[in-house]
């Protein structure tokens, strides 16, 4: 990540992996000590880096959002506003724009 802060993704048992929304909650709840996170095809993560729980709740935040684009979940209609108001990163505006000239 660019500051330095990774999502680690290593293999680990299957009992002990929360998935996706589950661990995103426990994280907003301030419960996230711990949580090893199934991200699927026997991916993991987990807080790692000096931004710890909070640096992992927003990489699962922004997990969870490649996954609804990807698979045109996503609702992109809150970023319809007008020229200017909404002030966005080149490379975000660069996938909004992509996901929003789906076929």
């Amino acid at each position: 990540m660019a500051d330095g802060t990774l999502m680690t993704a290593r293999a680990r048992s299957p009992d002990a992996r929360l998935g996706l929304d589950e661990a995103i909650a426990r994280l907003e709840a301030g419960k996230g000590e711990g949580l090893v996170v199934d991200l699927g095809e026997g991916r993991t993560a987990t807080a790692s880096g000096h931004r710890g729980e909070e640096g992992l709740l927003q990489r699962l935040r922004g997990h969870r959002m490649m996954v609804a684009l990807a698979s045109g979940a996503a609702d992109l209609s809150q970023f319809s506003t007008h020229s200017g108001v909404l002030k966005v990163a080149p490379l975000v505006q660069e996938i909004l724009d992509a996901a929003g000239h789906r076929d």
